[in-house]
């Protein structure tokens, strides 16, 4: 007979019929049973009053944080993303009373999906109301703006932070230590895609900057013209 789950209602008419002295296998055959349930499960209504065996007293280790200080700290984490855990474990400690690791606070933290991330950083400057306003308010078409921006790069620029090696072994590599030349990019860009660029070698001053949008960007007779 294939094993299936069988209910403790099952179980019950089962021993009821048998103590009615009804016939082994006329239960077995209607209630779809085997003989040797019929008398485990007697023996287990003999023994602890029930059909279905006690639980285990055998448990695993409980948890460290349970699940009050779990919630509190994924508020925590809601209002204040960049919390170090060092300070989150001292916070336990002063307000839960857990005393637990950084490597097992590591651990419950990625098992209850809160994972290290890049932060997203935004300016406490930022003048929300204001903003909304330009973004409900504006009846431009958003070619009024130019965005400028300058990037820079060198030897060091170029090379892989990250690689891989055998578990033990470090992921050695060879490369320059110099900087070498240095390079800079100031680029302008709109609605319609790049409408300046420039490259210089070394450092981007101010100097330089204000040549390039003046000379660049809004020289005559361009359509970012100042003097249109």
């Amino acid at each position: 007979m294939v094993n299936r789950r069988i209910s403790s209602n099952i179980k019950e008419c089962a021993l009821r019929l048998w103590e009615l002295e009804w016939d082994r296998d006329a239960i077995c055959s209607t209630l779809l049973v085997s003989q040797s349930s019929i008398y485990r499960w007697a023996a287990l209504f003999e023994e602890f009053g029930s059909v279905s065996p006690p639980p285990s007293p055998i448990i695993g280790r409980p948890r460290i944080i349970g699940l009050a200080a779990l919630t509190a700290i994924k508020e925590i984490y809601t209002k204040h993303a960049d919390t170090y855990l060092l300070e989150l474990q001292w916070w336990l400690l002063i307000h839960h009373d857990i005393s637990i690791s950084i490597s097992s606070l590591q651990e419950t933290l990625e098992r209850a999906g809160l994972t290290r991330k890049l932060l997203h950083k935004i300016a406490v400057e930022r003048r929300r109301d204001y903003l909304h306003t330009i973004q409900t308010g504006f009846s431009g078409t958003g070619r009024e703006f130019v965005t400028v921006d300058e990037s820079s790069k060198n030897e060091h620029n170029v090379s892989r932070r990250y690689g891989r090696a055998p578990i033990g072994i470090p992921a050695d590599f060879e490369d320059v230590f110099i900087r070498g030349l240095r390079y800079s990019l100031v680029a302008a860009i709109n609605l319609d895609g790049y409408i300046a660029q420039r490259v210089f070698e070394g450092s981007l001053d101010s100097f330089d900057f204000f040549d390039f949008i003046t000379e660049d960007v809004v020289s005559f007779p361009t359509a970012h013209s100042i003097s249109r």
